[in-house]
């Protein structure tokens, strides 16, 4: 299909049903890795989208308090690359439950230890998602670098001894048929790594940042119209529901962050609207189910 065709289809919009999450990508787009299918291309010399500061944090809380936003959710680029993550940690915690999203490479037992305390004075809950691509060494190694296995082992091994059971993000690089077993494989990786209550989230390549570089671009027949949705309510996208906070404005999802047609507004208030599904990645989500967050 051409582009004119493209641009004549009826691109459908998911409305805003109800503010319930916030991200804040909190890591910018700096990173300690280079993982050859991150759908931003982070990195450690990519600044594109800035850390957020403790202020633009907090500024972006109070007016998620005031929405009634349920849940929040940190990301990047790298998190604990932030020189004030743990006061963002304390001050997120502050408003509801938090889930982290780091690689784990910087997680030592001083900060897992300071973490545990964060948890000991919360009455939200602390929650990690751990990023590894594969329980053998040299295949994990070989898309996010050379000594990332065992960093975030070493990582995920803090965690659990400071009492939390990070959740283990993998990116398919399998059939999906294949998921069952592979799952079962890594809940055996987390047991042996001491993670008391393991989990692991399977989420679909985006062609996107790096995936698109070193693999495929979507194809011009790969976006949604209203005939995806004859049969699936599209209020269950994830969009309807969450909006993404950056360093450089608000977004409409965390996918979307590098996209400046993604960029709704400068504050959460002025991104409470629909969004045109006009972009690929909602492809993605649309046909896999895909959720960012740690559980539907």
């Amino acid at each position: 299909m051409d582009d004119k065709a493209k641009t004549q289809e009826n691109i459908p919009e998911v409305p805003l049903k109800e503010l319930e999450t916030l991200w804040l990508q909190v890591g910018g787009t700096l990173c300690n890795l280079e993982c050859t299918h991150c759908f931003i291309s982070c990195g450690p010399k990519n600044d594109t989208i800035p850390m957020m500061t403790l202020a633009q944090v907090k500024e972006r809380l109070r007016e998620a308090g005031e929405l009634g936003v349920k849940d929040y959710y940190i990301t990047g680029g790298e998190v604990f690359i932030n020189p004030e993550i743990f006061e963002i940690l304390e001050a997120i915690l502050s408003y509801g439950p938090l889930d982290v999203l780091t690689n784990g490479t910087q997680i030592t037992p001083e900060k897992a230890k300071r973490l545990g305390a964060i948890q000991d004075g919360s009455r939200h809950p602390l929650r990690f998602r751990v990023s590894m691509e594969h329980f053998e060494e040299s295949k994990n190694d070989q898309i996010r670098g050379e000594n990332s296995y065992w960093k975030a082992i070493a990582g995920i091994v803090c965690l659990a001894e400071a009492g939390f059971s990070p959740i283990l993000t993998v990116t398919r690089t399998w059939e999906e048929e294949l998921d069952l077993e592979m799952e079962s494989q890594f809940i055996e990786f987390l047991k042996r790594n001491g993670v008391a209550q393991p989990q692991i989230k399977i989420l679909p390549g985006f062609l996107l940042g790096q995936l698109a570089e070193n693999e495929r671009n979507y194809t011009q027949e790969e976006f949604v119209t209203d005939k995806c949705f004859e049969n699936f309510d599209i209020t269950q996208l994830q969009c309807a529901s969450s909006r993404m906070a950056t360093g450089d404005g608000v977004y409409v999802c965390p996918i979307l962050v590098d996209n400046p047609a993604a960029r709704m507004g400068n504050t959460i208030s002025q991104t409470m609207r629909p969004f045109p599904l006009a972009h690929s990645a909602c492809y993605t989500c649309r046909v896999t189910g895909m959720t960012c967050k740690s559980t539907p």
